[in-house]
């Protein structure tokens, strides 16, 4: 009865008559039901943290958890709540743990109040447990004694190997979802740091993944720090990056290792301290003049990933469409005119969205066949998309501006889309209905230059007109070029086969680059760096384990391209991984860069020829 007193005075006025009613229906359903606290068995010390777990073995029943008040201790952090199966007297049963991490102010011996769950209209409590708290004092005492409780992760004791430590309480792992693939279908990569001990890290060398396309889904700034349990420990578990990778072709390919340098300190006099990570981008900063404890070690130490091989197969040759190319998924398509009536000569966009799940980062533009008196141009693409789904989900909108120069009715027959579902192995192609728009004959006198440019205009004018440069007028210049430029005949192109295709494969490939420059510049740097590879790709044809830097380069000097050109091409590069693998704010002119890369793509594409 004293600890239901105890209880009571503990919690909130406003909840004593739900907790009366919670105490007397507990009583009917103890014996139908398991919900208990859970706590340390051995003495905890004061001021380090200890876990209170509320079990419930048969979660699916429960509901509406009111936690109790833990005055006689600091809540250092929780409820975190875990959820998983278990098999109990030979029944699979759904549980629950609700954790929370504590602190005690002072020794002594104390109740931990139980948890209320309510189920089917009633209420349960746990179980109150007692906890006992000692002193620092007394705990070094048990440890010279060989009785030490609690954690003793960050204590050295004389002639303990510290190396030995760090390797069982700190080191790295990645997790994929799949080893096998199809080409366009996603592989979740995951690269956690698992720590028990009080650390700071430094990642010294993201992972390459050539032959992917990137979609980042969490990274070191979004400080996803979890707990996990692990050959009966807890971790501190900190997700450095999470990434969807879509394989661009078929082969076998290597995600390389990531790798991490640690400082680890260490007490040869202190027990049980609540261990801290700190983990960066980039070089560790220096501790040099932080005051060290004499008894306080440090210990510095490397660790990475294994590289992970995936094998990406080829998506099937039966029944494949010819209109098929590339894309991997579910899809559904629809298809709008935004405006019915236009005048001659006036901008009008035709609006075709795809929507699903899928490799969206590599959807290309659906072909439209516009009817004779109707002229398009390449389309603007937006994507609005669900950055913790996997596969991506969402959808991807192209923006067809276009102009009709006579008045008179005119139908855009349907647009056809063809993809391949790698869940139930078959291709399928979708196409949106025709549509309809009037003309008529009054003359738009103004030249058609479609909306996304003049907001381009506009936001690249706020942002760079006070600077005066001169990239910013290149840059725009590009852009405008890009949408309102009429498609030339056949005979406009250069006499010498294949120039005007690779011509037009390098503004192709650039054109959504442009579009990213007032993007984050995550965005931007991997638009750069898949538009080189792309590139690259359409000459040597790399494929695999192939797709690497130094290939490359050697097979660029095998075509005698110029050493200046590839040391440009390895500067931007190296430019693009840095921008899309780390935190760090650049002083870089994103118009330059582009401009550069722009400039040096034209010059090997010359010396290729």
């Amino acid at each position: 009865m004293a600890e239901l007193v105890y209880f009571y005075s503990s919690f909130p006025m406003k909840h004593i008559i739900s907790i009366l009613i919670i105490t007397a229906s507990a009583f009917q359903l103890k014996a139908q039901t398991v919900f208990k606290t859970v706590v340390p068995r051995q003495p905890v010390v004061v001021g380090e943290s200890f876990l209170v777990q509320y079990i419930n073995e048969e979660a699916e029943k429960f509901s509406n958890f009111f936690p109790p008040d833990f005055k006689a201790f600091h809540l250092v952090a929780g409820p975190d709540t875990y959820t998983g199966s278990m098999v109990i007297k030979n029944q699979v049963k759904k549980v629950k743990n609700t954790v929370y991490t504590l602190s005690a102010f002072r020794p002594g011996r104390f109740i931990i109040p139980g948890a209320v769950v309510s189920m089917n209209g009633k209420s349960i409590r746990s179980n109150d447990v007692f906890i006992d708290v000692i002193s620092k004092e007394e705990a070094f005492e048990k440890d010279k004694n060989g009785k030490i409780s609690g954690n003793p992760d960050y204590f050295l004791r004389p002639g303990e190997d510290a190396s030995q430590k760090i390797s069982k309480n700190l080191f790295l792992k990645i997790m994929v979802n799949r080893r096998t693939c199809f080409a366009g279908e996603p592989i979740l990569a995951i690269f956690k740091l698992y720590s028990r001990l009080e650390s700071k890290s430094a990642i010294e060398k993201n992972p390459g993944f050539y032959g992917f396309t990137v979609y980042d889904m969490v990274n070191l700034a979004d400080k996803q720090v979890a707990t996990e349990k692990m050959n009966g420990k807890l971790f501190d578990v900190h997700t450095i990056r999470k990434v969807l990778l879509y394989p661009l072709r078929a082969g076998i390919f290597t995600i390389d290792a990531m790798e991490v340098k640690n400082k680890v300190e260490f007490s040869r006099s202190v027990i049980n301290k609540k261990t801290e990570q700190e983990i960066v981008e980039g070089v560790l900063g220096s501790n040099d003049n932080e005051v060290k404890d004499e008894n306080t070690v440090i210990v510095e130490n490397n660790i990475s990933t294994d590289p992970v091989m995936i094998n990406v197969k080829p998506v099937p040759l039966k029944n494949k469409p010819s209109a098929f190319n590339g894309a991997t998924g579910n899809f559904t398509i629809i298809s709008k005119i935004t405006r019915q009536q236009l005048s001659k000569n006036e901008e009008g966009i035709l609006e075709v969205t795809i929507t699903g799940e899928g490799n969206f980062t590599q959807l290309d533009a659906p072909a439209v066949q516009w009817p004779a008196g109707m002229e398009g141009f390449d389309p603007v693409i937006k994507d609005s998309l669900n950055k913790l789904q996997s596969p991506l989900t969402g959808s991807r909108i192209f923006r067809y501006p276009f102009v009709v120069a006579n008045a008179g009715i005119y139908t855009i027959p349907p647009v056809s889309f063809s993809f391949f579902n790698p869940d139930r192995g078959l291709y399928k192609t979708i196409t949106t209905p025709d549509l309809q728009i009037t003309i008529s004959i009054e003359e738009k006198t103004t030249p058609p230059v479609s909306k996304e440019i003049k907001i381009i205009e506009t936001v690249a004018d706020k942002k760079y007109w006070l600077a005066g440069g001169a990239a910013l007028l290149i840059c725009l210049t590009g852009i405008i070029w890009f949408f309102s430029r009429r498609k030339k005949s056949t005979s406009q192109n250069s006499s010498k086969p294949g120039t005007a295709i690779i011509a037009l494969s390098i503004k192709e490939i650039l054109l959504p680059v442009y579009l990213s420059v007032q993007s984050d510049d995550k965005i931007f740097y991997n638009s750069l760096h898949q538009a080189t590879w792309k590139f690259m790709d359409h000459y040597f044809k790399l494929s695999g384990s192939e797709i690497k830097k130094d290939i490359l380069f050697l097979k660029l000097r095998e075509k005698k391209v110029d050493d200046k050109l590839i040391l440009v091409i390895r500067e931007i590069l190296k430019q693009c991984e840095e921008g899309m693998f780390t935190n760090a704010g650049f002083m870089v002119d994103k118009n330059n860069l582009l401009q550069k890369a722009k400039q040096v793509l034209e010059e090997i594409n010359k010396s290729l020829l």
